[in-house]
């Protein structure tokens, strides 16, 4: 699998991606092996079906014998997936960035990077006015408290409380403020 795409959207390295998609890979099946559906917001849903014992034929003898009962992964995309791809270019890209903002941002916990440098913490700052909704969809690790470290979708930082001398990080950048960071510095002009 190409995971160029994803990648350069989530900032991620490829090692970091494959081990995402291998773990998710992993969920689904322990999930269907139980006997449970697994959906996904917007794309659509997992789900097992049980196949009892039935008859069936030898393709190589054509004999009738009996199959075993197993059970058969399915899948089924949710209405609002395939309209997105019936839809123009323009609409799919605007859904696409919102979607993988917030699906980043809720499944990154994995790659958690190191606490910031302690020159860099300072006391929290008072929350400025939410965002735009289409601002670009990367993902930045935060550290508000000096300890914990969180993994934010660029377009939730200011409803985060990110401010100018917040500590932020990023695989590109490593442990910045975020007003030093060239790709931030929007989010603090005046």
């Amino acid at each position: 699998m190409d995971t160029t795409y994803i990648e350069q959207t989530t900032g991620f390295s490829e090692q970091t991606v494959k081990g995402v998609i291998d773990g998710f890979i992993k969920f689904i099946q322990l999930e269907l092996r139980s006997g449970n559906e697994v959906k996904i917001s917007d794309f659509g849903v997992f789900y097992p079906k049980e196949l009892g014992e039935r008859q069936a034929r030898n393709p190589r003898t054509g004999e009738v014998i009996m199959a075993k009962p197993r059970t058969k992964p399915r899948f089924k995309f949710y209405d609002s997936f395939e309209k997105m791809i019936q839809d123009s270019p323009e609409a799919q890209k605007s859904v696409s960035a919102s979607n993988t903002a917030l699906n980043t941002a809720s499944n990154t916990a994995s790659s958690a990077p190191p606490p910031p440098p302690q020159e860099l913490i300072t006391s929290p700052s008072p929350v400025p006015p939410p965002p735009p909704a289409e601002m670009v969809s990367r993902t930045w690790h935060i550290s508000l408290s000096g300890e914990k470290v969180e993994p934010v979708a660029e377009n939730q930082l200011i409803t985060k409380g990110v401010t100018s001398a917040t500590p932020i990080w990023s695989e590109g950048t490593g442990w910045k403020r975020a007003g030093e960071i060239p790709e931030l510095k929007y989010l603090f002009a005046a």
